[in-house]
């Protein structure tokens, strides 16, 4: 079967290495079923939409268990109701995650991210760790935002 698009060249091993890094846990054997499907799904199994582009779908998958779902557009992804506090994402407080950025004195910063729309938004950025996390349950509750 012949693709609608082009892959880069090295496309299968960067997209693996993702989805591990973001916590999907299967056998070798599936994950590889699992990119196949991917790139040759042509809807949302959610919705139904065509995927115009290589990068309109996404490979959808439960944040807690690992356990590999569906291949789905990006708004149905954004849309599942479990969240994730991220891997890189030391302090255990969801919503804030550590950036990696060597032009800071410390190496990194923080990031206060929320999902809006069905968007996901960065709030507020800062070094200092503490006063974020001051700041995030601040806002969360003037903006009446339940993670």
């Amino acid at each position: 079967m012949e693709l609608p698009f082009e892959l880069p060249k090295h496309h299968k091993c960067s997209t693996l290495y993702t989805w591990k890094k973001r916590g999907l846990i299967t056998t070798d054997d599936e994950i590889q079923s699992i990119y196949y499907m991917y790139i040759y799904t042509t809807h949302c199994e959610l919705c139904n939409k065509e995927f115009e582009k290589r990068n309109d779908r996404q490979m959808e998958h439960n944040h807690e268990t690992g356990e590999f779902r569906n291949i789905v557009c990006k708004s149905c992804n954004l849309k599942k109701t479990d969240k994730k506090i991220y891997n890189h994402n030391t302090s255990g407080y969801t919503g804030i995650c550590k950036h990696i950025y060597k032009r800071c004195k410390q190496g990194f910063y923080w990031r206060f991210r929320v999902t809006i729309d069905n968007k996901l938004k960065t709030i507020k950025s800062s070094v200092d760790f503490d006063k974020l996390v001051e700041f995030a349950d601040k806002w969360k509750i003037e903006n009446n935002y339940n993670t």
